[in-house]
């Protein structure tokens, strides 16, 4: 993420005084590098924990999506020059991709909606591919507007979520659309391992909290369980079990950009799998009207 360009924050209605007021104080904490001790946090300090650790992380997802938008905006302006062929359309894409790493693939597709060019991921096979049909590019042709997707597959096997921009010529007539390809769950995992303090691939050191990530169809794009990800809470028979789970997030998670609740749902510590009382806080980040709701979660008696 790129410190210069903007980054949004969600404010909490929920939040008490007194937890706002914790979270001033583990903010001084934390701006001169002490450790917060989390084992001798009272209630009043542990949910205030709780928020900053998602205020951080709902900082970090938006200033990730908004430097994302902000790139592909700017190349879009440079493809109305080069034109959308060519040697100079071809060095514009590589070069998007090499300032941005959450960047998997990019695209420029022409007003049919047909791709002209694509580097990257799989992009050998993409270029000549038609994607009008596509939800996210049919709605670019259509409306000339920015387009954030949801999680989709790609004709080159892999899944990932789209962001795609109108190009216009110099005397605005449109001529096509340049896609990018992130993988949400790689770009959520590089941000939310700094927050937990602990190694990521073996979860080493992360006891107290836990990050989940869905979209509004209830499709998972991140959890810490990877085997999760990809699954759909309303559609998975893995998550059936657990009525309490679905209405929060169906009737308050989906519906509300930000809240506070309480679920049952299987803890996993090594080869023991076990039913447990969880209470989480969740927040909203997202672009061009698609929203992601991010969920921190913390075991409970």
């Amino acid at each position: 993420m790129n410190p210069k360009k903007n980054s949004g924050i969600v404010v909490f209605s929920f939040a008490s005084a007194a937890a706002i007021a914790a979270i001033l104080l583990l903010c001084s904490i934390a701006a001169f590098g002490q450790a917060v001790p989390n084992s001798s946090l009272n209630a009043t300090e542990s949910e205030a924990a709780m928020l900053f650790k998602l205020l951080q992380f709902q900082a970090d997802v938006q200033g990730s999506l908004d430097d994302l938008d902000l790139d592909v905006a700017d190349t879009s302006q440079n493809l109305s020059t080069t034109g959308l062929e060519g040697t100079a359309a071809r060095e514009v894409l590589i070069k998007l991709l090499e300032t941005n790493s959450n960047l998997v693939e990019t695209s420029i597709v022409g007003k049919e909606g047909s791709i002209i060019i694509a580097e990257g991921k799989g992009s050998e096979s993409a270029e000549g591919a038609d994607i009008s049909r596509q939800e996210h590019i049919a709605s670019l042709l259509q409306t000339k507007t920015p387009v954030f997707s949801k999680q989709f597959l790609l004709v080159q096997g892999y899944s990932g979520t789209a962001l795609a921009y109108p190009i216009f010529s110099p005397q605005g007539e449109f001529l096509g659309g340049i896609t990018e390809i992130i993988e949400p769950d790689k770009l959520l995992n590089e941000l939310v391992a700094p927050l937990l303090d602990g190694d990521m691939n073996n979860r080493s050191g992360i006891a107290d909290y836990t990050f989940w990530v869905m979209d509004r169809d209830g499709l998972l794009l991140y959890d810490e369980d990877t085997s999760q990800i990809g699954k759909n809470l309303f559609e998975d028979p893995l998550y059936k079990p657990f009525p309490d789970l679905l209405e929060l997030v169906e009737h308050r998670i989906v519906a509300e950009r930000s809240g506070h609740g309480n679920y049952s749902y299987f803890e996993v510590i090594g080869d023991n799998k076990t039913v447990v009382n969880k209470e989480c806080y969740w927040t909203t980040a997202g672009l061009h009207g698609e929203e992601w709701r991010l969920v921190i979660t913390k075991v409970v008696q």
